[in-house]
Parts: structure tokens; C-alpha cells; sequence
């Protein structure tokens, strides 16, 4: 039995030539051998997939893809049988014509994803609360904590510092009062770093990845940054399930990499 599921609002398909194959979207999560258009290579996670095209499955008891397209449709195949797998799934076409933000946004995960994987890391429990920011490094070497941890509730943690390029994570205790303060943390210079905070149980309470910016390029790099968070939130609402934490994260790590 094939299985199409495709988590959105209902809305009108709206099909046209020009936008058919003009813009790409993204092989999210692949589980099993899948074949674009019936060709022999094999699609893997970050591989191009144009709307339109055909996806076949090799015989599997449960092979399954993902699909992130950039008008925001978030489209999940699944197949459970060789004769449906072999059949296949037609990708729908876009439902409008995506705006040159969400082009760049998909050309800048695309490639992040295609880079070098950094520190690997533990995926975070589900009662982790997860963030992503742009700081701007002061001029004595220190960022502020109060735009990160705003979320954070007030207490006493212990801290990881890793920045991607770090084999081992530094640790210090923080004593957080909450946002209204100016509590800073010193830093070896700009990059994409990861906080770790954990309570007294040792539970990981928030999770935070940072791109720190010299005080020129924060500006814009900001603004970029704010650009893709509200593409994504648009998209989620009407698409729900997209892998919102994740594809932040790749962003700020294609803009330290645009650098």
C-alpha cells in the first residue's frame, strides 16, 4: 500500500509550466533506496529534488522521504509494498512562486548541508527547550546573555561552551537572575558556538546555538537571520512539522560559512 501524506492546509494546487522545475527543493529525511526520475543513483539526505519529479522506492518493508519544498510544503512518502514502492509518487508542483528570500534560504541549507559535519552532539531530550540567536561581539571580547537565555528561568546551572571548531566543550557554573540582567560571557572570538545548560539534577534544561558577529557584519547578518526565522514560521503554520530548530541552526552556520 502506498501511503502519501502531505501535512498542510488545504489549498488549491495551482500548476504552471514555468514554475514546474524552476525551483529545487530539499531530500530532508531518507530512510531506505530511492530512485529520482528512475535514474540508477540513489538519493541522499540534502539532494536536489525538483517538483514534478518522479520518486520510486527498491523493495522495502518500510522506506520513507521527506521533502521540503521552497514554497513551504513539507511532503512525507511512504511505501510498504514492492509494487507500490516501484510505482512511485509524482512530487506535486509548487503551489505558488517562491519569493527570492525562501530561494536563498533553500540555496544556503542546501549548501551547509553538504559541508563537513562539525561536533556531533546528542540530540536534545523533548523537555529541552531549544533557541537559536545573532549576537554581536562586544568590544572587550564578551557577549551579552540576556537576547540567548531570555527564556531561561532564573537559578543556578552549570554551562558548556563549544564552539564548532572545539574538540572538547569548556564548563563554568552560571548563576542566571533572568534577562533583566547584563550578565556577560567571554568568548576566543565570532563563530557559531553551543550552550548547554544543565540543572541541578543534571538535566539539559536549554539548549542554545549562537552565531556570535563582529560588531559590522551583525547588522545584516541579523537581518537575514529574522528574514529565514519568519519564512520558516510561515511556512509551519500552514505545513506543520517542519524541522524549524534544525534548519536555523544550518542557517547560522551558512552565514559564519558566507563569511
Amino acid at each position: 500500500m502506498c501511503i502519501l501524506r502531505i501535512w498542510s492546509a488545504v489549498l488549491p494546487l495551482i500548476a504552471t509550466t514555468a514554475w514546474l522545475h524552476a525551483e529545487n527543493g530539499i531530500a530532508w529525511d531518507v530512510k531506505g533506496n530511492w530512485q529520482l526520475n528512475q535514474t540508477s543513483n540513489l538519493l541522499r539526505r540534502g539532494d536536489d529534488i525538483a517538483p514534478g519529479s518522479l520518486l520510486t522506492a527498491e523493495t522495502s518493508t518500510n522506506a520513507s522521504i521527506l521533502a521540503l519544498l521552497p514554497d513551504g510544503q513539507r511532503l512525507l512518502f511512504e511505501c510498504h509494498e514492492s509494487s507500490s514502492c516501484s510505482q512511485g509518487f509524482r512530487v506535486p508542483a509548487l503551489l505558488e512562486k517562491p519569493d527570492v528570500d525562501a530561494i536563498k534560504l533553500f540555496d544556503s541549507i542546501r549548501a551547509a548541508m553538504h559541508q563537513p559535519a562539525g561536533n556531533t552532539l546528542p540530540p536534545p531530550a523533548s523537555n529541552t527547550s531549544q533557541t537559536e540567536a545573532i549576537v554581536p561581539m562586544q568590544t572587550d571580547g564578551t557577549i551579552l546573555l540576556k537576547q540567548p537565555l531570555a527564556a531561561l528561568p532564573p537559578g543556578k546551572y552549570r554551562m558548556t561552551i563549544q564552539r564548532e571548531s572545539d574538540a572538547q566543550p569548556s564548563e563554568q557554573e552560571l548563576t542566571w537572575p533572568g534577562p533583566q540582567d547584563d550578565k556577560r560571557l567571554s568568548l576566543p572570538g565570532t563563530g557559531v558556538y553551543t550552550l548547554r545548560l544543565f540543572g541541578d539534577l543534571g538535566v539539559e534544561r536549554m539548549r542554545v546555538v549562537l552565531l556570535v558577529e563582529s560588531p559590522s557584519l551583525f547588522p545584516s547578518q541579523h537581518e537575514a537571520f529574522t528574514e529565514a526565522k519568519k519564512d520558516l514560521q510561515e511556512w509551519n503554520e500552514s505545513f506543520p512539522g517542519w524541522p524549524m530548530h534544525d534548519w536555523l541552526q544550518l542557517f547560522l552556520k551558512s552565514l559564519a560559512q558566507s563569511e
